[in-house]
């Protein structure tokens, strides 16, 4: 018969059993809590989910009555709130955390997490709380940041977080760590993915991206303005169906595929385009990191877009210089040549005075008017236009290109320049303007010429002593003058009633300077 010490050995075995069971019931939900962490953590692709839900879930697995989680700014040494819970965050907002004093210090140092009684070297008045369970976040061997969890409530009251804590913590933060560094990954990915989109929309060059199954994985804004389609029209779609009228490219993409070399098509017509468009076409095969046949990309070159590109241009400058700098890709790098030039200005006389009696579109529109006949007889006389400042116009000759009739040009551009004035003048006269009255100085000799600037930002000029010398006898010149050197009287084979006067003194010459006077003689 069982006496009274069997029946208390029971109970206290059935007492054991069931303090056993309850561990193993809550080892149980740590695990699945644990479980429902990881899973749920490893689907999120951005930061505050994140740790949204890294603080949430640890904190109820703690029984924290409050938290907080720092991660690293990007930009400096600062560790930033991403996420709270039940924390005062004006009163966080006002503290500066950074690894060179308190507990991140410590995290940075050690890497390892650690518990804080109120009776330890830590701002507890700054959480509001007694006790402390601290952790670091870890990504590729670096503190990135923090995770900070307060005052574990119990049904004694608040408690101090123990050594079982730390490790249910630690396994938290192992798994956010990795977590954080994909979502960062995921956020580089899409960076550099956006920044190929934005650089593939805004290049002026089609792209075609071919697969190895010839399927069209991508196509640029471009390409859709030429075929005339939509994105959800041409990707996806073999190149067959899309260039189904274009067997001379089907061709093409064959040989590729089938050589594994690029090919070139200069005036290629497209004509799967609603309207046929001539091309250059180049058509090369794309490997991947073990130098294996991957796919092909096609690029084209709408050439109705260069010619209009090349005509715009010649608006702004002599076609000289777009011949000049389009014929090798050599003539757009920065730099210069000496050699020797002829160079004309001309300016407006009392423009100033005038425009104030005139509205700013009317000034616009005689100015217009202007140059348009002026720069008619520059190109005429194959002069290169440099620049217009203001009213003032800068003539170059001997560059880009360079002819034995260069300073005779010059000097003709000049005389029929004010021939061209007359009529100008007498045109305007009739609708109540007042006349323009121009002087023209022209110099010759040594001048540096090319592209003068920086890559981003460049322009084809001249400088020089040479080049100062024609301005200032420019400014000398008065209405209905044209003054020349002595260099440029010495290299025309006319007269041209040219006249020697009076030596003059120019701003940066010691010496007078010997000019020739030409006057206009208004018929």
């Amino acid at each position: 018969m069982a006496g009274p010490s069997s029946s208390k050995s029971i109970e206290d075995l059935e007492k054991q059993l069931l303090l056993k069971n309850k561990d193993l019931n809550e080892k149980y939900l740590e695990l699945e809590t644990l479980l429902d962490l990881t899973n749920s953590i490893n689907s999120l692709d951005d930061l505050n989910s994140l740790f949204f839900n890294v603080l949430t879930l640890s904190s109820s697995i703690l029984n924290s009555s409050k938290g907080i989680v720092l991660i690293k700014n990007e930009v400096s040494n600062i560790f930033d709130p991403i996420s709270t819970f039940n924390i005062d965050e004006e009163k966080i907002k006002r503290q500066i955390f950074n690894t060179r004093s308190g507990f991140l210090k410590v995290l940075n140092k050690e890497k390892k997490s650690f518990t804080v009684k109120e009776n330890h070297k830590f701002n507890h008045e700054l959480f509001d709380s007694t006790y402390s369970i601290i952790c670091p976040i870890i990504n590729e061997k670096k503190l990135v940041g923090a995770i900070l969890l307060f005052d574990k409530e119990t049904r004694q009251g608040i408690k101090d977080f123990n050594n079982n804590d730390l490790k249910l913590l630690d396994s938290i933060t192992i798994q956010t760590g990795f977590a954080y560094q994909n979502v960062k990954l995921l956020e580089s990915l899409k960076k550099s993915n956006e920044l190929n989109e934005n650089v593939m929309s805004s290049i002026t060059t089609g792209i075609i991206g071919i697969n190895l199954f010839g399927e069209i994985e991508f196509v640029n804004k471009e390409v859709l303005r030429v075929l005339k389609k939509e994105k959800e029209e041409v990707e996806g779609n073999h190149y067959i169906i899309i260039f189904e009228k274009d067997e001379l490219l089907q061709e093409i993409i064959q040989k590729v595929e089938s050589k594994q070399e690029r090919l070139f098509e200069t005036e290629f017509t497209f004509k799967s385009s609603k309207k046929k468009i001539s091309v250059n076409l180049s058509c090369s095969p794309v490997f991947d990191e073990q130098k294996k046949f991957s796919g092909i990309v096609i690029a084209i070159d709408d050439l109705s877009k260069i010619n209009k590109v090349k005509s715009t241009f010649k608006k702004y400058v002599s076609k000289n210089i777009v011949d000049k700098l389009l014929e090798s890709e050599d003539s757009l790098n920065l730099g210069g040549t000496e050699s020797d030039i002829t160079i004309l200005f001309s300016d407006i006389r009392g423009f100033t005075s005038m425009s104030e009696k005139l509205s700013p579109t009317q000034i616009v529109k005689l100015l217009n008017k202007y140059f348009q006949s002026m720069i008619d007889v520059v190109f005429k006389y194959n002069g290169t236009l440099d620049k217009i400042v203001g009213d003032e116009l800068m003539v170059l000759y001997g560059v880009p290109l360079k002819n034995e009739m260069d300073t005779e040009n010059a000097v003709n551009t000049a005389i029929e320049m004010f021939k061209k004035l007359d009529k100008f003048n007498s045109d305007i006269v009739k609708k109540g303007f007042e006349p323009f009255r121009i002087g023209i100085g022209i110099n010759k000799g040594k001048a540096v010429s090319g592209n003068i600037g920086s890559e981003q930002q460049m322009n084809y000029t001249v400088i020089g002593d040479t080049i100062n010398l024609g301005a200032r006898l420019c400014s000398h010149a008065k209405s209905g003058e044209i003054l020349i050197s002595n260099s440029v009287k010495d290299n025309i084979s006319q007269d041209h009633n040219f006249k020697k006067i009076p030596s003059i003194h120019v701003k940066g010459k010691a010496k007078p300077i010997e000019v020739w006077l030409y006057t206009h003689k208004k018929k």
